[in-house]
């Protein structure tokens, strides 16, 4: 049923969006139409040039605070399909971009939109334990013996001076 009423508007929009733009031609005149389908255009490619930007921006400070950035990504989201709304030529697909560029338009339709995604979707939820750190009543406790990888090696401070290769410091400084 999804996929009829897709196929339906992907072809019965543009035919609508052409006889719109023709008829407002007729009403407006050829030239101030045309203005109207470059002027849109234009704007489109300045949402998306400068969205891109703040949207990164506005991404890079949720993760600096320690939050997921996901209301940037959905804002961003859309406002990357007003802009490609706008460079497409045509009066409803612009009209639908202009809402989509009022922020209290713009945060309804993503409260929608999750909303929607969040009533199909499927969640579940695990908690894992590492088998090598066991959690007592008292803080991190040893792990069962005989349990979890050994790992033999030898190791050199970075930070500290090099005393010469193999050579220990004992207490005595020497």
């Amino acid at each position: 049923m999804l996929r009829v009423l897709l196929g339906c508007i992907f072809v019965a929009l543009p035919l609508v969006e052409l006889a719109l733009l023709i008829k407002t031609g007729q009403l407006i005149g050829f030239w101030a139409t045309m203005g109207i389908v470059v002027g849109t255009g234009l704007l489109g490619a300045h949402v998306l040039m400068r969205q891109s930007w703040t949207t990164m921006r506005r991404m890079q400070e949720a993760v600096a605070k320690g939050q997921p950035p996901v209301a940037a990504v959905v804002d961003g989201a859309f406002l990357v399909v007003a802009g490609a709304l706008l460079i497409t030529p045509g009066l409803i697909s612009d009209a639908v971009a202009i809402l989509l560029l009022i922020p209290p338009v713009r945060q309804l339709a993503a409260r929608w939109l999750v909303y929607a995604m969040m009533r199909r979707a499927q969640v579940s939820v695990g908690v894992f334990q590492a088998a090598t750190e066991a959690r007592g009543p008292h803080g991190p406790s040893r792990p069962p013996s005989g349990e979890g990888p050994v790992i033999e090696g030898e190791f050199e401070r970075m930070d500290e001076k090099a005393t010469g290769p193999h050579r220990r410091i004992g207490s005595d400084g020497v």
